[in-house]
């Protein structure tokens, strides 16, 4: 990852030995870049070509030389490839300097027999998608860059081939939308966001954290993110003099991407509309006394305007780092569940917002505009489904027992 002058983080691909590939950048740089994708956007395309290249090198293909000399993969390999997408990427690959080997223990051949069969660790359904299609319009891309010297008969030909083969790689695009509804993720019982909440107080017993600063930042972040319903990037982006505003009790959600002053290489960057959102007493009182008292005693914090650091450097917080305050919760504190994390939050303010609006009769369509704004979606956006999936359950689940109850005899009544 890239960091130009001014702020623009530009991710590239490496071979083992730290050289860039040419192929690869020059696509994402012309093709992708100049199309303004994100960052993020960009890196997950490299990713999604690292995986093509180290599947090759396992399938023994050289994938540029077979591209761009108008040699199309075959239906077998398009099909070993699309069923290789579901893989990890430490998992694909044979070259030693690509991925640490572990040292492995001597069993016997009836240890094998008797064991339990290895089930290969796969990524998500959207991952694997993104994949195919990412990789399909780089060979595509490919393959037409070594027809530039060809005839324009030649040329033809060559576009015709590669798009079946295009046609062919898409069609093998996994579905990740329809019916399967059941397990996605949801807001958390009220029951158990209590136990967080209780948990997170600096002077609970079974807080995670030995350290008071710690304890105190962390539990602003969890307030936060639960407390306004923003996404990861945009409590990690939440400078003090530029966004926090302290005497009207407001908060500047602002979006952040390429910022020149954050000096982390990996920024996390806000995915929504900006916007303003209000802010209670004792959250700003939270803020105050974290900086107050506890940020301001930090070597280094000085030297940036991010409100949330590192404790050890004074750096801006980085996402490995927040991501371990929810590994620590969750490992640390009995009754905290496994998806508890920053965006299962998000879901849970969203729930806590239903609960409010049921309360306080607002119609549907002033509720979807509140929700939008205060997630920073679009207007007409239907994202709002997604977040409050545990409400619309519930409020099934009541019409279901409902009717039953109107339908089914009722006690002592013969069927």
């Amino acid at each position: 990852m890239i960091v130009m002058e001014g702020g623009e983080r530009l991710p590239l691909l490496i071979d083992p030995d730290g050289v860039p590939l040419f192929w690869p950048n020059a696509w994402l740089l012309t093709m992708r870049r100049l199309a303004h994708r994100a960052s993020n956007t960009l890196q997950a395309n490299c990713y999604s070509l690292k995986f093509l290249y180290l599947w090759a090198a396992e399938s023994g293909i050289d994938i540029e030389s077979r591209m761009l000399s108008g040699q199309s993969l075959k239906s077998h390999e398009i099909a070993s490839f699309a069923g290789a997408a579901a893989r990890h990427l430490d998992e694909v690959g044979g070259d030693a300097r690509t991925k640490p080997t572990k040292a492995r223990k001597v069993v016997s051949l009836e240890q094998v027999r008797m064991g339990a069969p290895v089930i290969p660790k796969a990524v998500h359904k959207h991952t694997t998608s993104n994949r195919v299609r990412t990789v399909a319009q780089y060979l595509q891309w490919l393959g037409q860059e070594g027809s530039n010297d060809l005839d324009l008969e030649a040329a033809s030909k060559r576009k015709a081939q590669l798009d079946e083969m295009v046609a062919k790689l898409n069609a093998k695009v996994p579905l990740t939308k329809g019916r399967n509804a059941v397990g996605q993720r949801e807001a958390p019982p009220v029951e158990v966001m209590d136990r967080v909440l209780a948990v997170l107080e600096p002077d609970s017993p079974d807080n995670p954290w030995k350290d008071l600063g710690l304890r105190h930042r962390n539990r602003l972040v969890i307030h936060l993110l639960y407390g306004l319903g923003i996404r990861r990037g945009e409590v990690l982006g939440i400078k003090i003099t530029d966004h926090v505003q302290w005497r009207q009790n407001r908060i500047l959600i602002a979006r952040n991407a390429d910022d020149p002053t954050d000096p982390r290489k990996h920024q996390p960057v806000a995915k929504t509309r900006d916007r303003i959102l209000p802010v209670k007493d004792k959250m700003m009182d939270m803020m105050q006394e974290y900086v107050t008292h506890f940020r301001s005693k930090i070597p280094g914090a000085r030297r940036n305007q991010f409100l949330l650091v590192a404790h050890d450097t004074g750096r801006p917080l980085s996402e490995a780092a927040y991501n371990k305050i929810f590994l620590d919760l969750r490992a640390r504190v009995e009754g905290i569940p496994r998806s508890l994390s920053g965006h299962v939050l998000r879901h849970a303010w969203n729930d806590a917002f239903s609960r409010l609006i049921d309360a306080r009769n607002v119609s549907p369509e002033r509720e979807a505009q509140m929700r939008s704004h205060a997630m920073g979606w679009a207007p007409t956006s239907g994202t709002a489904e997604t977040y409050n999936r545990r409400k619309i359950i519930e409020d099934a689940e009541k019409f279901f027992l409902g009717h039953q109850k109107n339908t089914l005899p009722r006690e002592g009544e013969n069927e």
